[in-house]
């Protein structure tokens, strides 16, 4: 069975995906921004609005944390070991609420650039960046142009779950086992593969460019 990999694009012809991408981009990062400051009445109102909007958009409610797992486990881990107190052995209240606030708002801050990755088409984004920045700096260099460089960048993050969830597969068909040393194998392998991805885009670029 198909897995839903993390910030897919998911084409669907939703009203939610015809959206102006700006106006997606800005959510994303006023909902990212605003949930590490937030309180528990406001990352209970942002987790609802996330969900209204992967339920309008056709987004099932669990795809919006797939690829998270890692992400979270560990943030976890790291909120339970800070508020351990060793003399005596006890949690500390605040630090662990604390902790938990921020493991949530990392929750709601991955679901959102889910919601934008899987209804929005970077190429739309590029497109509608660029016709802003055409009008502000007409003789910019197509290939140092903000809206391609940010565009390749923001590109870079669904590639890396991409190029992770081949490997993991490839490594259990060969009969590994999930755990720490599929880890230790598959960091260096992933890493060295975005590298050659980079480059290869990079060369595409000054080929159609120039520079």
């Amino acid at each position: 069975m198909a897995r839903s990999l993390a910030f897919e694009y998911t084409p669907r012809t939703g009203p939610l995906h015809r959206l102006h991408p700006i106006l997606k981009l800005a959510f994303m990062a006023v909902v990212s921004l605003g949930a590490l400051g937030a309180d528990v009445l406001g990352l209970s109102l942002l987790s609802l609005a996330v969900l209204l909007l992967a339920r309008f958009g056709g987004i099932a409610a669990k795809n919006l944390l797939a690829g998270a797992k890692s992400i979270l486990l560990t943030t976890a881990i790291i909120v339970l070991f800070s508020a351990l107190d060793f003399n005596p052995l006890t949690f500390q209240l605040d630090s662990l609420y604390s902790g938990l606030r921020f493991l949530w708002a990392i929750g709601i801050s991955f679901s959102s650039a889910s919601l934008f990755f899987y209804t929005t088409k970077l190429t739309d984004l590029r497109e509608a960046i660029e016709s802003v920045e055409l009008r502000l700096f007409k003789k910019t260099h197509p290939y140092y142009r903000f809206s391609l460089l940010f565009t390749l960048t923001l590109g870079f993050i669904p590639r890396v779950f991409l190029e992770w969830s081949e490997a993991e597969d490839a490594w259990l068909a060969r009969g590994g086992k999930k755990g720490l040393a599929m880890m230790v194998h598959l960091i260096p392998s992933v890493f060295e593969r975005l590298i050659i991805s980079a480059k290869e885009t990079a060369h595409a670029l000054e080929l159609r460019f120039g520079r």
